[in-house]
């Protein structure tokens, strides 16, 4: 009987020193959201922030030609959306270069994002554990400028990186003037943009790699087509460090809950949402929406979204002009 008469005033001791359950509230859903992109994505990259419905950052379609990678690794991105090219020509003499190689050389990045099979690759080795550049010569054609004029043809060496930056030469194809850029590998971006033009600028055009979801662009498609091989497309291009994306064309957007939502098989395909939600009637040149395709995306933060497009033009001056995305979203 005593050792009951001992454990019961340590039972009431315990249970004072503990708090009582504070009721978290349940984050609000709210209503779905529409928005219409204002810029023209045949010209400009629109970066997006889905939890605040905002445009984070845009730049013009020709205001960069190569990005590069500010974490984990050394990759050097092109920009498709001005359909960007590289040709490889190895470890030659840096001035005897004038020419480029066939036309059928050139490559571009891979629009699922995987680094690995991008156009200018793994450039460097590891040695003494240190990054060292294989020293290859770059053939760049810069593809178009917005106002359709020619970007012309480059070349460029990379001649080193470390963590804290890469160094390329560069020059006009035909050109005696070359030029050397630093670019620094910034925390908190993916990554940091330059342009060949005026000897080389470093104008670090994406926004932090935290603060958006998606971006809207045109970018190059590659596809098995005969004569349509490089095609470039307007669509949405996922944050491939932080998102993650599933697309669905089974369920009624309306039916998207989050208990599917959780069984979803997530990837950070970064064309995954892509161009293919709308439709081109080849005769008339009008888009139509796809309404089988919808989206599911994780954001930044971890929280998920479905998400399904309702246009692609938008009236301006009583004209209905292509290359404005509306959609609709909503938290789940």
């Amino acid at each position: 009987m005593k050792k009951y008469i001992y454990i019961l005033p340590l039972l009431v001791l315990l249970n004072s020193c503990f708090k009582e359950d504070i009721a978290v509230s349940p984050y609000i859903r709210g209503d779905i959201t529409s928005n219409q992109i204002d810029y023209d994505v045949y010209k400009s990259q629109i970066y997006f922030d889905l939890s605040t419905n905002s445009i984070v950052k845009t730049n013009q379609n020709d205001e960069w030609d190569l990005g590069f990678q500010a974490y984990d690794n050394y990759y050097i991105r092109i920009n498709s959306a001005r359909d960007l090219a590289i040709q490889d020509l190895g470890q030659v003499d840096f001035d005897v270069v004038t020419e480029a190689l066939a036309k059928d050389q050139y490559k571009r990045d891979v629009p699922t994002g995987n680094m690995d099979s991008s156009a200018i690759g793994m450039w460097w080795e590891v040695k003494d554990g240190k990054i060292q550049s294989k020293m290859h010569i770059y053939v760049i054609d810069r593809g178009r400028n917005n106002d359709h004029s020619k970007g012309g043809i480059w070349k460029m060496m990379i001649l080193g990186a470390d963590e804290s930056g890469f160094t390329v030469k560069f020059s006009e194809l035909k050109s005696n003037v070359i030029d050397t850029l630093y670019i620094p590998r910034i925390d908190g971006y993916n990554y940091i943009t330059m342009s060949f033009e005026n000897n080389g600028v470093v104008n670090n055009l994406e926004p932090p790699s935290e603060s958006w979801d998606i971006l809207f662009t045109t970018y190059t498609e590659l596809f098995d087509i005969p004569g349509f091989e490089i095609y470039p497309v307007r669509g949405v291009l996922l944050n491939d460090r932080y998102c993650k994306a599933e697309a669905d064309s089974l369920t009624n957007f309306e039916d998207l809950t989050s208990e599917i939502a959780q069984m979803a098989q997530y990837q950070n395909t970064r064309n995954i949402i892509g161009y293919n939600w709308k439709d081109i009637d080849i005769n008339t040149g009008v888009y139509t929406i796809n309404p089988y395709k919808k989206y599911l995306i994780k954001d930044t933060e971890g929280f998920i979204y479905k998400m399904r497009f309702i246009g692609f033009q938008k009236i301006i001056d009583g004209k209905a002009e292509k290359g404005y995305p509306e959609f609709e979203f909503k938290l789940l």
